[in-house]
């Protein structure tokens, strides 16, 4: 097999990296159930799952639509024979999607202007979806080498 511009991952790096993105996969859905039945809305503990739901669901999002050269980060586009080939075959990124990756960015990861203008709410239900829809369109086109390793993957979504 041979591996995307992005780093020269062995088949066996990949396969690992497979694990850690069914750890990725499985918080974002309990976060999102979680949420999506919470109701007080407000308080320490409610943010903290919000939070908790964006840093995961920006881990996926770049897992599966970022490229260029990483040193350390997973990229979906690692598993096949280049950049260009995940790019090229990969579904659109959802507006709700767009939408989630910068504000996560606003909202989350920097003290913004955007921030303090008020409270933004979060569908973790129809994120989570988009990204889904995603990963089983990764899952169906991962090449045969990681067959035994995606069997967790597709029993989370």
């Amino acid at each position: 097999m041979s591996k995307a511009e992005t780093e020269n991952r062995t088949v066996e790096e990949l396969k690992k990296a497979l694990v850690a993105l069914d750890y990725e996969v499985w918080m974002l859905w309990s976060l999102a159930n979680i949420l999506a039945t919470d109701n007080q809305g407000k308080g320490v503990i409610h943010n903290a799952l919000v939070e908790s739901f964006l840093i995961h669901a920006r881990i996926l999002i770049e897992f599966l639509y970022k490229n260029g050269p990483y040193k350390d980060t997973v990229r979906a586009s690692q598993y096949f024979t280049s950049d260009s080939h995940w790019k090229s075959m990969r579904p659109k990124k959802t507006d709700l999607l767009e939408e989630t990756e910068k504000d996560a960015h606003k909202y989350l990861a920097h003290l913004t202007y955007t921030r303090s203008q008020g409270k933004r709410k979060w569908p973790s239900i129809k994120i989570a979806t988009d990204i889904k829809t995603i990963l089983k369109f990764f899952i169906e086109k991962l090449p045969d080498d990681f067959n035994e390793e995606s069997k967790c993957l597709i029993s989370l979504l």
